[in-house]
């Protein structure tokens, strides 16, 4: 009786452990059996639902559609259907959907203020909208889903899927056999038609051109040629690349790489037109005589590449889902900080702008300023280059220039060359008369030197010699042209003074020593009589005989018939 008693305890203690057991359980569980009056709640909560069920790891299609909107007279195999081919869709146009860029707020509006959020940025066909408390993909997107998947998937590519064979479906790394040869003969064919679009747009639109009247050059169509080349290619990848059905990671890698291609296919075409539609404004600013539609010229082109650049990088930061429009808020910001940064740039900026407007100087000028002398090589929006007589190439700043004196030497109309010849001390009266005659005669006899202004007079005695100074402008276009004639007028002083028999001095010193030394008799030099000084002097002339070039006759100065100067003295000494 004991015995039973016992065994009776015993059971009434382990009847009432496996009682609280089942209460604790029911305790724990009861918030994972509400756990479903939290779907759809909100927008993330409804994505999550969709895309957490239809991944390979856990695969359950029939509660993916929970939060599905299901349109009239349509059951749940296709509704089911339906919510694969939209996933589909997604992974091969390669729209991750981001998670934490999802509202998770149950009662999110929009800008416009309806309750409806968009999960993927540019595509707007994809919206969740709050119905009856709940966030649910709409019914009149799941009646648009098959013409999505049509427009993303090639019937032809899905018979030809149906008839591949085993080997090709053979998966490594997540991408089939097929996918990775389809995207080796797509990268061939992308190639075959930048080139053949290089060829077509080189000879094609050269002949257009020429047809048109329009002149172009062959090297500018091909640089032109090669990113609309690029532009095509990246075209037919990214028309191409949904066909291949790749991962979702994998496709999204090269749908970024494809539109950032795109964008900077579209800047380089964008860059090179500018150089070709410059160029040709360039060769007809050259026909003008004027030199301000050359600078024109180079800061339009210069102007339009910046600009073309920066609208690149705004295209191509939206391209990389960049948030431009903070970023320009960010540099708004800061603005006064990149002022003072900026302050040179800013000043060089405007001092381009006052050399475009005053036009002290024009490229291909030889100019002195700030320090530097040069040819101008090109005036840029920031600096002006020279280069120097040694062939280097110097940049000044622009807001140093417009704040320098400018000596323009390519706006001389005549060059100046001043020197002082210097005779001995032996020199007669007559021979210095004859000299400074003889010099007149060679520049009016000299092709190049301006017939009037020109001085050539006995101007003073210096320490070893006797001065006579030569001032005469040479009308020539560049310096190797001055020299040359500096060339011709020396070379014609030297005969002339040979035959006066003047000769140069050369600084001398003479030192006198008493002495008892034996008397040598002193024999002067010989000076050529007056008459043949006379004579040397006309024959230099215009018109004499042994003047370069053949002229009118002297008319001024002492050629104007009056010789006394030169005419026999009673002393043959003087």
């Amino acid at each position: 009786m004991v015995d039973g008693s016992k065994r009776c305890g015993r059971k009434f203690w382990q009847a009432l452990c496996l009682r609280l057991f089942a209460l604790g359980w029911l305790l724990a569980v009861s918030p994972a059996a509400a756990q479903p009056e939290q779907l759809c709640v909100t927008p993330r909560a409804a994505m999550q639902q969709f895309l957490d069920n239809l991944q390979a790891d856990q695969f359950r299609p029939e509660e993916a559609v929970r939060c599905f909107e299901r349109p009239a007279e349509m059951d749940e195999a296709t509704l089911v259907q339906r919510a694969r081919e939209l996933k589909a869709v997604l992974d091969h146009r390669g729209m991750y959907v981001v998670m934490e860029d999802v509202p998770d707020d149950a009662d999110y509006r929009d800008a416009s203020g309806r309750q409806r959020a968009i999960p993927v940025d540019g595509f707007e066909v994809l919206q969740l909208r709050k119905q009856s408390g709940k966030w649910r993909v709409p019914a009149s997107l799941v009646d648009q889903i098959p013409r999505l998947y049509r427009d993303t998937f090639s019937s032809v590519v899905e018979g030809i899927l149906a008839e591949l064979p085993p080997a090709l479906r053979r998966s490594f790394l997540g991408v089939e056999a097929w996918q990775g040869l389809a995207l080796v003969l797509l990268l061939g064919l992308a190639w075959v038609l930048s080139r053949l679009i290089m060829v077509i747009f080189r000879n094609r639109i050269g002949a257009l051109f020429k047809r048109w009247g329009v002149e172009t050059d062959v090297s500018a169509l091909t640089v032109m040629a090669r990113p609309l080349g690029l532009v095509a290619a990246v075209g037919l990848i990214s028309w191409v690349l949904p066909e291949l059905r790749l991962p979702i990671g994998l496709s999204r890698g090269l749908s970024v790489a494809v539109k950032l291609a795109v964008a900077l296919a579209t800047v380089m075409v964008a860059y090179r037109l500018v150089d070709v539609v410059m160029a040709r404004f360039a060769s007809r600013a050259a026909q003008t005589a004027t030199k301000m539609d050359d600078q024109v010229v180079v800061l339009v082109r210069k102007a339009l590449r910046a600009l073309v650049v920066s609208i690149g990088i705004i295209v191509v930061l939206q391209n990389l889902s960049v948030n431009v429009s903070g970023l320009l808020a960010g540099l708004g910001i800061g603005g006064l900080a990149l002022a003072l940064a900026a302050k040179d740039t800013a000043a060089n900026l405007f001092g381009s702008i006052t050399i475009f407007i005053d036009a002290p100087f024009y490229v291909g000028d030889w100019i002195a300023a700030a320090g530097v002398e040069g040819t101008v090589l090109e005036i840029g929006l920031r600096s002006t280059r020279l280069r120097t007589a040694y062939d280097s190439v110097v940049t000044v700043p622009n807001s140093k220039l417009a704040d320098s004196n400018i000596d323009n030497y390519a706006r001389r109309t005549a060059r100046r060359y001043r020197t002082t010849l210097t005779i001995g001390y032996g020199a007669t009266v007559a021979q210095i008369e004859a000299f400074v005659e003889g010099v007149r005669a060679i520049i009016a006899n000299h092709p190049q030197a301006r017939k009037e202004n020109y001085d050539v007079h006995f101007t003073g005695f210096g320490d070893s010699a006797l001065e006579i100074i030569v001032n005469v402008f040479f009308e020539v276009g560049g310096w190797s042209a001055e020299q040359a004639a500096k060339h011709r007028l020396l070379i014609a002083i030297k005969r002339l003074a040979a035959e006066l028999g003047v000769e140069f001095a050369f600084p001398t010193q003479t030192l006198h020593i008493e002495s008892q030394v034996e008397a040598r008799p002193f024999a002067p030099a010989t000076v050529p009589a007056n008459e043949a000084l006379a004579a040397t002097v006309v024959a230099y002339g215009p018109g004499g005989e042994r003047a370069e070039a053949r002229g009118a006759p002297l008319t001024h100065g002492y050629f104007a018939g009056d010789l006394s100067p030169l005419a026999p003295t009673k002393d043959p000494k003087a």
